[in-house]
């Protein structure tokens, strides 16, 4: 999925509800349109959206956003700033290691860049984090290494 995906969805209407047994979470279709009659209005393909969400309704936003688009979003407070382009780096701001990430291969210093590695073989929770890594060399290879890193512990770098 993608920011075009969304996009497309918003003005075709959604073909299917949006759920997760694992994350037990469940968006029919009625609802989908609702908030984004609601929260939508403005998306154009070219430009990130920024949205001022209620707090009762967050929580579904960044299901629908993260989970289902698989997009990259900033939350401040009651505010969402959705991107058109996924980007391609990140900064480790808080260090990543076995005691907060213990599925991580080994420890990712503050300041590390790592790069996005979305592949088909992806156990990677969207919720809480995406699939990194700090080698380039390697995501290019058939068989690319990738590791779970959260949100609180990345920072998008900008192009």
């Amino acid at each position: 999925m993608n920011f075009n995906k969304l996009v497309t969805d918003i003005n075709e209407g959604l073909k299917q509800n949006i759920s997760s047994r694992k994350e037990n979470k469940y968006i029919s279709i009625k609802e989908f349109d609702l908030i984004y009659k609601k929260y939508f209005n403005n998306i154009k393909k070219d430009r990130n959206l920024i949205i001022k969400c209620e707090e009762n309704t967050q929580e579904n936003l960044v299901f629908i956003l993260r989970w289902y688009y698989q997009l990259w979003i900033e939350l401040k407070q009651s505010q969402i700033e959705i991107y058109s382009i996924f980007p391609n780096e990140f900064k480790i701001i808080n260090e990543v290691n076995k005691n907060n990430h213990p599925h991580t291969p080994r420890t990712f210093k503050v300041g590390t860049i790592m790069y996005f590695n979305n592949s088909g073989y992806s156990l990677c929770n969207w919720l809480n984090g995406i699939p990194l890594w700090d080698n380039l060399e390697d995501i290019n290879k058939t068989l690319r290494p990738s590791c779970q890193i959260n949100y609180n512990y990345i920072k998008a770098v900008k192009s």
